[in-house]
């Protein structure tokens, strides 16, 4: 049997993905909490195999949530559940210890997609989130590393354009012809998965320029 518990402030929430969740076969929810205070008081109690975890509680803030849980009982995995957009929230509760992360828009069949696959160890994404990532993003506290993913010259191409230089400018610099610049501009769109110019840069730009 597979133990769940729920933290959100919704009871109407909580009752639908009991609903859900107990219409499986050795599936039961053990744990409903309204707040993190009673969340943590109910864990303290109740084993459980994984948490269900609303980012909006009200008594504390989701991510902080997260680390908490995952502090306390590190084994334990969290599974997201958020009427917040994926695009701005996934990565920020990935690298705060969730396993996976669902919008509350998402039907009955992918909740259970979603738990299965975090019950067995492994990290949950929508399809829809998963085709917007760059390549080698790591689901984890750690991300993946530009240097392992590009090669020298590609690396040197990428910190160029985060700091604003044109192709003309990185040709100039690397001695190299215009037409092999677009071609290492190329490569290093395809190996980040990554398909417009200004993307390019914003992902460029975060990741080279924006951190210490």
């Amino acid at each position: 049997m597979t133990y769940i518990a729920i933290a959100d402030d919704h009871e109407i929430i909580r009752q639908g993905l009991t609903m859900i969740i107990e219409a499986q076969e050795q599936m039961e929810v053990a744990v409903q909490a309204s707040s993190y205070a009673e969340l943590a008081g109910c864990l303290e109690k109740t084993s459980v195999d994984l948490l269900i975890l609303d980012l909006n509680l009200g008594d504390l803030n989701g991510l902080a949530s997260i680390e908490n849980v995952v502090k306390q009982y590190p084994s334990l995995p969290v599974l997201v559940l958020s009427a917040y957009p994926e695009e701005m929230y996934a990565l920020r509760a990935f690298k705060s210890g969730a396993s996976g992360y669902l919008n509350k828009a998402v039907v009955s069949s992918e909740l259970i997609d979603a738990v299965k696959t975090v019950i067995h160890g492994k990290k949950y994404i929508s399809t829809a989130l998963e085709d917007t990532l760059a390549y080698g993003t790591k689901l984890d506290k750690e991300e993946a590393s530009l240097t392992d993913l590009l090669s020298k010259r590609e690396f040197e191409v990428l910190t160029m354009i985060a700091e604003g230089k044109t192709s003309k400018d990185i040709s100039e610099i690397l001695k190299l012809s215009p037409k092999t610049v677009s071609t290492y501009r190329g490569r290093i769109m395809e190996k980040l998965n990554l398909d417009s110019a200004s993307r390019l840069f914003q992902f460029a730009y975060e990741r080279l320029c924006t951190r210490s």
